[in-house]
């Protein structure tokens, strides 16, 4: 998969420490559920670095519908310097990189508190999608 493959559209990567981070599954559910985010014109792209099996089992059990991504190498979170951001050096904390349609990085936002509110994150990017 690559970014190219979205070309003219609006992308939310949303980098993250994955299985064991309760949190970051909590995250992009409650960004399923929110209205607002929900009515944007973006795909949302949950990256992680962990196997395609283990997220699964994490997906089921936050009932997220959103695929996730594995970074297993961690090359497209270096790529992105989301590395040591949160609570571990090896692992994405909870990064957000706004992609717009022209594949330019638009906005990025950092949470080591690991949560941001929905309505925040929609604040922040509205706007900023076109």
């Amino acid at each position: 998969m690559s970014l190219a493959d979205y070309r003219g559209e609006a992308v939310l990567l949303y980098f993250n420490e994955g299985v064991g981070c309760d949190a970051c599954f909590l995250q992009a559910a409650a960004l399923e559920a929110d209205p607002a985010f929900a009515g944007m014109e973006l795909t949302l792209l949950p990256i992680v670095m962990n196997q395609a099996g283990e997220v699964q089992s994490e997906l089921d059990r936050f009932g997220v519908r959103t695929p996730y991504l594995s970074d297993l190498d961690g090359s497209v979170s270096r790529a992105y310097d989301t590395l040591g951001r949160g609570h571990h050096a090896n692992l994405s904390g909870h990064t957000f990189v706004l992609v717009g349609p022209d594949g330019q990085v638009r906005w990025r936002g950092d949470y080591p508190s690991m949560w941001v509110e929905p309505s925040e994150l929609v604040g922040s990017i509205d706007g900023l999608i076109d």
